[in-house]
C-alpha cells in the first residue's frame, strides 16, 4: 500500500510539473498571437478548442443539476478560467512575460490566504505570515523593475496579481467540488460555463475580429498549443493533481514557472533580466517556499 501510495504521488507530481512546464510556454506563445489577436479574442479561441476536445472526450450530454449543485462549476468558468485568463494576457499585453509569470507565482501565497479563510482544516502560520513577507517584497520589486527600470505600465503587473488571486480561489473550490463527477467532467462543465462568460464580450470593443488572420499557420498552431494542450489537457491533469495532493501543495510547485518562463523569454523574446527582476524573482520564491514548508 505504501509503494502504491508513493508511486501515485511521485505520478501526480510528475503530471504537475509537465502542467507548469507547458504554462511556462504559454506567456511566449500569448505574447506572439498579441501582435495580430485582442486579449479576449485569444481567450476565447483557447476556451473554444479546449471545450470541443472535452466534448469529444465525454459526448454525452451533460445536464445541469439545479443551481446550487451548478454553482461551482460556473465559480470555476469565471474564476479559473476567464478572469485569470483575461489577467494573465492583458497583463502580457501590458506587461514583459517574465514579469507576469513573476507575479502569477505568488497564487501559492494566496490560496494559503484564502484556504485559511475558507478551509476549516488550514490554518495561517507563523512561517506563513514570514513568508509571505517575503513574497510581498518580492512583488514590490517586480512592480517597481517594471515601472522604473524597464518602463512598463503598472496595470500589467496589477492584472497579473488579480489573475493570481483569482487562480487561488479557483483552486480551492476545484479541490471542494471533487465529489460525485471525473475529473473530465468537472473540467468540461468549468470550460462550458467559461465560454457563457465570454459570448457578451462579442458585443464591446475587447472583440473585433479579422477572419483572414486564423489563415495564418504560425497563428493556428498557438492557439492550437494554448487550446488543446495548455487549456484542456493541462486543466485535466491539474485538477487530477489537486485532488490527490491538496490545492496548496499543488500551488506549490507554480513556483518552478518564473524561472522557466524567464529563461525562455530571454531566449525567444529577448526580453532583458535585470537584477531587480532576479532579486525580486528569489524573494517571491524564498517566501513562497518558506510559508509553504
Amino acid at each position: 500500500m505504501e509503494a502504491e501510495k508513493k508511486d501515485g504521488a511521485a505520478l501526480s507530481y510528475a503530471m504537475a510539473m509537465a502542467a507548469v512546464t507547458v504554462w511556462s510556454v504559454t506567456f511566449i506563445s500569448t505574447k506572439y498571437l498579441l501582435k495580430f489577436l485582442l486579449p479576449a479574442e485569444i481567450l476565447f479561441c483557447r476556451v473554444v478548442i479546449a471545450y470541443a476536445i472535452f466534448v469529444a472526450m465525454e459526448p454525452r450530454l451533460l445536464k445541469p443539476r439545479g443551481l446550487r449543485a451548478e454553482l461551482p462549476f460556473i465559480a470555476m468558468g469565471l474564476l479559473g478560467t476567464t478572469l485569470y485568463f483575461l489577467g494573465e494576457i492583458f497583463a502580457l499585453k501590458y506587461g514583459a512575460a517574465s514579469n507576469v509569470s513573476l507575479i502569477v507565482a505568488v497564487s501559492p501565497f494566496l490560496t494559503g490566504v484564502a484556504a485559511h479563510f475558507l478551509v476549516r482544516s488550514e490554518r495561517i502560520s507563523k512561517k506563513f505570515i514570514f513568508g509571505g513577507f517575503f513574497c510581498l517584497v518580492g512583488v514590490a520589486l517586480v512592480i517597481l523593475n517594471g515601472h522604473f527600470i524597464l518602463k512598463l505600465n503598472p496595470a500589467g503587473d496589477l492584472l497579473a496579481l488579480g489573475a493570481a488571486l483569482s487562480f487561488a480561489l479557483y483552486s480551492i473550490i476545484v479541490r471542494n467540488a471533487s465529489s460525485g463527477c471525473s475529473a473530465v467532467e468537472l473540467t468540461r462543465k468549468s470550460f462550458f460555463y467559461a465560454l457563457v462568460t465570454l459570448l457578451p464580450l462579442f458585443f464591446t470593443p475587447l472583440m473585433n475580429w479579422h477572419p483572414r488572420v486564423l489563415l495564418n499557420v504560425k497563428i493556428l498552431l498557438n492557439l492550437a498549443f494554448l487550446g488543446g494542450v495548455a487549456s484542456a489537457l493541462c486543466f485535466l491533469a491539474w485538477n487530477k493533481v489537486i485532488w490527490a495532493l491538496g490545492a496548496v501543495k499543488a500551488n506549490n510547485l507554480i513556483y518552478f514557472m518564473p524561472a522557466l518562463t524567464t529563461i525562455f523569454a530571454a531566449v525567444i523574446l529577448k526580453e532583458r533580466i535585470t537584477p531587480f527582476a532576479v532579486a525580486g524573482g528569489a524573494l517571491i520564491l524564498a517566501g513562497v517556499y518558506i510559508s509553504q514548508r
